[in-house]
């Protein structure tokens, strides 16, 4: 059987929750749920391919949605398969049409007829294997290990700032166990339950998740340092912090987001100490390796603009307009200038501060001009 309810209140949830869409498949189907069949269009359907449709399917899209989220680019509209219906049974081997199923994701086929009616097989690289008992399981199944995914990306900011809206916090209660589950098996998912254990103060728990994460994992000292480095930020430890941070940075082979992660702890760290100039420090080393944005250059002209050091905000906009790679295409220098200084300079202005508009303005006309 399918739980219509759980259903519907896990698309409601990941719809609050992914506000940006980064999870899989989520900007292709948005989490809209296409209009359910009525009766009759159910029973129009079931006529035309010869078969009635799996129970739990059915309340599906008779009671959900014909189309809408799921694995993949979501839950296709249900047809009739090429070549009409499915009156033979289904047997999974790899080879012609899919007779006894029909497409119910870009790679899912649920089975409609013979022995394996009711099942989902999964279909791609040459091979087909079953997936599932059920329509039901298998969505169920979709609906955790998205939550669990949007879990593994916010657990270190739920620990460290706290849940953004309640929404949040109902992904994290509803969420906590399937993660604990998923652990057990997946050694990247105990880093996401070290997480969850921190943001509720409990640092042991924290601590072993994160040990066991790394053990047999590549690479693992940087990342562990990483970890333990946010702990101590959230025992309010700044000084345990930045020392593991920095062990973390003189670590080997550090990858470039770990690395940008510990830089990050680290200067939260120096801030704590009221140590700004240090901590500004690492901010210039952080955006200098920010190729790909002008979000820290911006900061870093922000928290500079925010001491009176125009020099220093100056330069940071200046080295911002020269990334090539931020703005999309090959972008006229003109554009790239306006992108890295406008947006300062209209806070600026918004504040009140119009002299130092005015300068930074100067700047960049002159940035322009000198070439």
């Amino acid at each position: 059987m399918i739980d219509l309810g759980f259903i519907r209140d896990r698309i409601r949830l990941l719809t609050d929750v992914d506000r940006r869409r980064e999870l899989a498949g989520a900007a292709s189907h948005h989490y809209t749920l296409g209009a359910p069949l009525d009766e009759a269009q159910a029973q129009a359907l079931e006529a035309r391919l010869g078969v009635t449709l799996p129970s739990d399917y059915r309340a599906f899209v008779r009671e959900i949605a014909a189309h809408g989220p799921g694995p993949d680019h979501g839950l296709v509209e249900p047809s009739v398969p090429e070549g009409g219906a499915p009156v033979r049974p289904f047997v999974p081997v790899f080879s012609g049409p899919r007779d006894g199923a029909i497409v119910i994701a870009e790679h899912s086929l649920l089975i409609i007829t013979g022995e394996h009616r009711g099942e989902v097989f999964t279909v791609g690289d040459g091979s087909i294997a079953r997936e599932a008992a059920s329509f039901g399981a298998w969505y169920a199944s979709w609906a955790d290990r998205a939550l669990i995914e949007w879990l593994e990306r916010a657990a270190p900011r739920l620990a460290l700032d706290g849940p953004e809206d309640p929404a949040e916090l109902d992904a994290i209660g509803s969420g906590f166990e399937a993660v604990a589950a998923a652990a057990k098996s997946i050694p990247a998912y105990r880093r996401t339950l070290g997480y969850l254990h921190l943001r509720e103060l409990r640092y042991e728990d924290a601590v072993a998740a994160f040990v066991a994460a790394a053990d047999g994992s590549d690479n693992p000292a940087p990342r562990l340092h990483l970890d333990r480095a946010r702990v101590h930020v959230v025992k309010d430890d700044p000084v345990r912090a930045i020392e593991e941070a920095k062990a973390g940075l003189h670590c080997a082979n550090v990858p470039y987001e770990t690395r940008d992660e510990l830089r990050a702890t680290l200067e939260h760290a120096l801030f704590a100490s009221n140590r700004p100039d240090d901590a500004l420090a690492i901010l210039d080393q952080r955006a200098a390796e920010r190729l790909y944005s002008f979000d820290l250059h911006h900061r870093l002209a922000r928290e500079r603009l925010a001491r009176r050091d125009l020099a220093g905000a100056g330069a940071a906009l200046e080295r911002a307009a020269q990334l090539r790679d931020v703005m999309p295409g090959s972008a006229a220098r003109e554009v790239r200038v306006a992108a890295a200084f406008d947006p300062i300079v209209s806070e600026l202005r918004a504040a009140g501060r119009h002299v130092d508009a005015d300068a930074l303005e100067a700047l960049a006309d002159r940035i322009l001009q000198a070439n």
